[in-house]
């Protein structure tokens, strides 16, 4: 798929998720600032005025705070690109909240207390320049490359270093979003042309890349706020560009093959140890520590102990999970990946500091293959290596291998998360209200990474004989196994304890192992392979009990110490390749009501309500996304202060991993499912059950629900029913009135088959 198409693909996806202003909507915010801070506003303002209406963030109504915070019905700043991070110095003065006394400078190392008098000048001076580079982008009229090079010597020639400010460009892109995008920073502008392989005119220069944004835009037919917004959701956030060496110092040894083979990066310097020791350490701290060890371990000259430690902090530190990777061999590149966790440390390699990797096998040579080729760690920064490497990652000639040995691609979404705590952590709890999918995901993640990691394909690619392998056959247990916690769920059920069988008519008692011990002891028997344990509904049992001693073993750091168990007196430890992934409902019972030493072990991730995946199901003119939407703001306006987690999920919408398009089938899961829950949120309260799911649905009088409208023939009623509410979602363009003439179809064919019956 060509870039344009999948832009459009994207931009119409996101249109039907309502995840845009509208472009009237939008008009009128630019409209509303440029009353609030435009040119001619400015410049009516003087003195205290002037410098509180532009400078002051303790005012919600100053130009500052608008440009980065301001966030309600009125205006909401984070639609037209960030420029967040940095402190308040990045907008050159502030009013110090502790004392009111107002500082200047460029940075910490040169800023200082000022006066009133000083203050004000300096507003009148940066107002100037704000209304002097406005004045030159009013000028441009079409958006011709030389149009835009000449705007960017114009801005540097008068307005110097102020032009290229991120907050600047933010206020030009409010007074001119036909002129400049809302990218803000000049490494998202140059990352996201890079994508598009587009080589930036002039990657220093922010003003001459809006012209290439405008023209992009315009080639697709988009408003650029709609543009940048959709290229952000087609590429991701921007990542780094990485080279890494293969082959020892000497060149006599390449362990590109055990990388490729094995799906990870690494590097050597063995005698370094396990650098995730240094976790705690800042950036510099880290990189002093790593030198010391440099010099004691690989003695050098101090030069090269400096580069090299430079690398190696480059590796352990600066490379993060999405990063790209380029495997070379000199100027040769083998392949190119995509990092998919954190640094790990492999005992036994001799390049041991790893990072695991998705590969693509696309082998050749970059426009400067010279670029880091001294070095077992550089980051990419030629702008025409960065394009090749996109169009080697995006090509379909690339030199990829056939589908018997096709390296996977990296997991993305909820199993790209579920995968990137689980290598950090060992175990992972999905939380969030009841139908999200937690327990699918959960089955669905740890399904896949057993499948991966046993057959270096999807789960989706296994065969029959795999499958039973990885979910077990009733005669022996797989890789992945599933238990669900419950109030009287024990210790003796997850680890050991004496339990009951019959023997020649006679009951015995006798020690036997849970389904965790077994696990474990499975797991050290076959080391090659990983082991994971899915705890449905885990915050349903007693953890400090069911767990016991355990909960400490299960930390990542305490992987293989040994402990005797107090029945068995046997020596037990917790291997490495054991992982958790706990589900639990927070409708039941919030994250923060959870053992404290069972938070600390585990990572979390959220699942709300993920109406994406009925954006574009549309059943008798109901858009069943925007329905479900709407019905769960109306949750959390009535229920009171837990309604957030008591938010009704999609999965209740979805049948076999795909969303219920039948209108009979809606009906029952809205009768028999969704209007029970309300009637529980709500115990009993028939006013707010109204509220909520409608007036239609409830006799308040007699403290009931209406079930004469699920009756058949009821459909139209039912349908203004569900509108009522909110009728005007059923005029959203996600309505697909196509849906409803494939269901009309059905009907009557069916009708017609039983006629002729």
């Amino acid at each position: 798929m060509n870039f344009q198409d999948k832009i459009f693909e994207t931009y119409q996806k996101m249109l039907g998720e309502n995840r845009f202003l509208q472009e009237d909507e939008l008009n009128e915010s630019y409209a509303l600032f440029k009353s609030n801070f435009g040119p001619e506003k400015l410049m009516s303002l003087d003195g205290e005025l002037l410098l509180e209406t532009m400078f002051n963030h303790g005012n919600r109504g100053s130009l500052v705070y608008w440009l980065e915070f301001k966030n309600d019905d009125e205006f909401r700043t984070g639609r037209f690109g960030g420029i967040g991070g940095g402190s308040a110095l990045k907008f050159g003065i502030y009013k110090r909240k502790e004392d009111g006394k107002w500082i200047t400078g460029r940075s910490a190392k040169d800023m200082r207390q000022i006066e009133l008098p000083e203050a004000i000048s300096i507003a009148r001076e940066k107002r100037a320049l704000l209304v002097r580079g406005a004045e030159i982008i009013a000028a441009i009229d079409d958006y011709n490359n030389d149009t835009y090079l000449k705007l960017q010597d114009d801005i540097d020639r008068e307005l110097d270093y102020f032009g290229n400010l991120g907050w600047v460009h933010k206020y030009y892109h409010m007074l001119y979003p036909e002129k400049i995008d809302d990218y803000h920073s000049i490494d998202w502008q140059v990352f996201y042309l890079i994508k598009m392989q587009e080589k930036p005119i002039k990657s220093d220069g922010r003003y001459v890349l809006d012209g290439q944004y405008m023209r992009a835009a315009k080639k697709v037919n988009m408003i650029i706020n709609h543009f940048t917004a959709a290229l952000a959701q087609c590429y991701g956030l921007p990542h780094n560009y990485w080279r890494v060496g293969t082959t020892t110092t000497d060149g006599k040894h390449s362990y590109w093959p055990e990388m490729y083979q094995n799906g990870y990066v690494s590097v050597g310097w063995p005698d370094l140890g396990d650098l995730s020791q240094m976790d705690g350490l800042s950036h510099l701290e880290a990189k002093e520590q790593i030198k010391r060890l440099l010099a004691e371990k690989y003695p050098n000259t101090p030069q090269s102990i400096g580069r090299q430690a430079n690398q190696v902090i480059m590796f352990y530190k600066r490379i993060k999970p999405n990063d790209v990777v380029v495997a070379a061999e000199g100027r040769q590149v083998l392949g190119i990946g995509r990092v998919a966790g954190g640094y790990e440390h492999k005992d036994g390699l001799p390049f041991p500091h790893c990072l695991s990797v998705q590969w693509t096998d696309c082998k050749g040579k970059l426009p400067n293959p010279n670029e880091g080729l001294m070095t077992t760690v550089n980051q990419y920064k030629d702008i025409d290596n960065l394009i090749a490497i996109e169009k080697m990652l995006s090509s379909p000639d690339s030199d990829l291998p056939d589908d018997s040995q096709r390296q996977l691609k990296s997991l993305t979404g909820v199993m790209g998360k579920i995968e990137g705590i689980l290598n950090r952590k060992k175990q992972v709890i999905l939380y969030g209200p009841p139908g999200t999918g937690k327990t699918y995901w959960a089955e669905k993640a740890c399904l896949e990474l057993a499948s991966r990691k046993a057959f270096k394909k999807a789960f989706a690619d296994t065969n029959e004989s795999e499958k039973s392998y990885l979910l077990g056959d009733g005669k022996a247990k797989g890789l992945a196994r599933f238990c669900c916690f419950h109030p009287s769920y024990g210790y003796e059920d997850f680890v050991e304890g004496i339990k009951p069988s019959v023997i020649n008519g006679q009951a015995v008692f006798s020690l036997k192992d849970g389904i965790f011990k077994e696990l474990c002891d499975d797991a050290k028997q076959n080391p090659g392979q990983n082991y994971y344990l899915i705890i449905d509904e885990i915050n349903r049992g007693d953890i400090s009990r069911i767990f016991g001693e355990l909960i400490t073993l299960i930390e990542k750091d305490k992987r293989g110490k040994e402990m005797i168990l107090p029945l068995s007196g046997e020596s037990f430890s917790i291997p490495e390749n054991v992982y958790l992934v706990g589900t639990m409902n927070t409708a039941d019972r919030s994250i923060a009501l959870l053992d404290v030493a069972l938070r600390r072990r585990f990572g979390f991730i959220e699942l709300m309500p993920d109406y994406s995946l009925l954006s574009s199901i549309t059943v008798e003119n109901l858009p069943l996304g925007l329905w479900l939407s709407e019905l769960n703001k109306r949750i959390v306006e009535h229920v009171g202060r837990d309604a957030r987690n008591l938010q009704i999920g999609h999965s209740l919408f979805m049948e076999k991993g795909a969303p219920i398009k039948n209108f009979d089938k809606l009906c029952k899961v809205i009768e028999e499912d969704i209007i029970p829950l309300i009637e529980e949120y709500c115990y009993g309260d028939y006013i707010t059950i109204s509220k909520i799911i409608g007036s239609s649905f409830v006799d308040t009088a007699k403290q009931e629900i209406n079930h004469e409208l699920f009756e058949t023939g009821n459909k139209p009623d039912l349908i203004s029913a569900l509108l009522e509410p909110k009728p005007e979602i059923a005029t959203s363009s996600s309505v697909n009135p196509d849906d409803n003439e494939e269901e009309q179809e059905l009907e009557n064919e069916e009708a017609n088959g039983e006629q002729q019956v």
